[in-house]
């Protein structure tokens, strides 16, 4: 039986954007030199195109920095003769848009995926009818919601196995700080009027608002409901109301602020309504599925929302790499809490922290003190292995994870061992 074919979805911003107006095809998003923010913010009467016309802007492929060490390396692990090669697809998509529409456009590639590899000739025995996906942050809600569809509408998913690595299924604090402050990672500690308009006009960033218990607090420590538009600041809808008057758009900034809270609120629920006791989703039901969490790395765990003259205000405090209790941590950007899928229990979960990173991975240690450990991930060896692991039967690579918190007893495959976390 040969292996199913394999996807690779990257997570938000992981992925090259170009403007195909142009006769020359123009980049106008790509890993570190170019990030034209006026270009790629996109238009508040219609989100599927971009504010700026004309133009034409789309999705390329994921950041080989990224993601290109563990496309090669599925590829290489998961083929038993060159002659009889594994393929193992990158799916770039504009990770500005809405992600219900970019699931849509994963069952499509899902489909494009299989016609192909069913014309190499080591495949025509033994049909492909399905693929495995490997999803890092925000595509991981990607397929969740791909999977939600499918078990909506009763359509079989033609999809194996799953991983999951750092995926923010119950949202990030991040996403607060993104909205309110901008997109921008390289432009030093002043955001810049541009980015806080691109961030604010992304359907995408506000689907990954945190939405697990506490995550954002008032005065008196209750809840805040963050799909509530009237619990967001002022500045927000300031600055979004002079976007939409400067472009001379036709919607009231509430009123986008609304939908946008409104698609953020169906995403959560459905990111976490998965029933995987139905075997049609994915083969082996939950077994099928390993969650990967990144722990021990300084993240912001909470906010909360004071009022000024009566009006919201975020307050964002500092990450902190652990909190008062076990289950303040997470990986950088996505906290623990987070990172729980509700369709999981925690037993299943697999934590990775930054200590696991060996010794020689000098490039990978590089990469984690400019990108941060998120973003790291997917490069990490231990990470790669216990993808490889879960996906192939025959791979012998040491494999290890480490309970998460309040785990005593995990729920593993047996090829799992276990190291404590200290």
């Amino acid at each position: 039986m040969s292996q199913n074919p394999v996807i690779v979805i990257p997570g938000i911003t992981g992925t090259s954007l170009a403007d195909y107006y142009p006769i020359s095809v123009e980049e106008v998003w790509t890993a570190v030199l170019r990030k034209e923010y006026e270009r790629i913010t996109l238009h508040p009467d219609d989100l599927r195109y971009e504010a700026r016309e004309p133009a034409r802007v789309l999705a390329t492929n994921p950041f080989p920095l990224a993601y290109g060490d563990l496309v090669e390396a599925l590829r290489y692990d998961l083929t038993k003769t060159p002659e009889k090669p594994t393929p193992v697809f990158a799916f770039g998509y504009d990770w500005r848009k809405d992600n219900f529409q970019t699931a849509e456009q994963l069952g499509l590639f899902i489909d494009e995926v299989l016609a192909r590899t069913n014309l190499l000739p080591h495949y025509k025995k033994d049909s492909a009818n399905q693929v495995d996906l490997v999803a890092h942050s925000m595509g991981g809600l990607v397929l969740t919601i791909y999977l939600h569809q499918c078990q909506t509408q009763k359509i079989p998913t033609k999809v194996g196995k799953v991983v999951t690595v750092a995926t923010p299924f119950r949202g990030s604090i991040d996403a607060i700080r993104k909205v309110t402050t901008g997109m921008g990672e390289l432009t030093g500690p002043l955001p810049r009027d541009r980015e806080r308009e691109t961030a604010r006009m992304m359907p995408s960033l506000y689907q990954l608002l945190p939405n697990f218990e506490n995550a954002v607090t008032g005065k008196n420590d209750e809840s805040i409901d963050l799909f509530e538009a009237d619990n967001w600041q002022q500045s927000i809808l300031d600055t979004m109301g002079s976007f939409i008057r400067r472009i001379g758009a036709d919607i009231e900034a509430k009123d986008l602020l609304k939908n946008f809270l409104t698609n953020a609120k169906e995403l959560a629920q459905t990111a976490n309504g998965l029933d995987l006791n139905n075997s049609e989703l994915i083969s082996g039901g939950r077994s099928g599925w390993l969650a990967i969490v990144g722990l021990g790395a300084k993240t912001s765990l909470n906010a909360k929302i004071e009022f000024k003259k009566n009006q919201p205000v975020f307050v964002l405090p500092d990450p902190n790499d652990q909190g008062a209790n076990s289950e303040d941590t997470g990986d950088g950007i996505v906290p623990f809490l987070g990172a729980c899928p509700g369709f999981l229990p925690r037993e299943q979960l697999v934590g990775v922290t930054p200590d696991d990173l060996s010794i020689w991975e000098i490039q990978d240690k590089t990469m984690l003190a400019t990108a941060g450990f998120h973003a790291t991930l997917p490069n990490v060896n231990l990470v790669q292995r216990l993808i490889i692991r879960h996906l192939s039967n025959t791979f012998r690579g040491e494999t290890w994870g480490r309970p998460v918190p309040g785990v005593t007893e995990t729920d593993w495959p047996n090829w799992l061992q276990k190291k404590n976390t200290p």
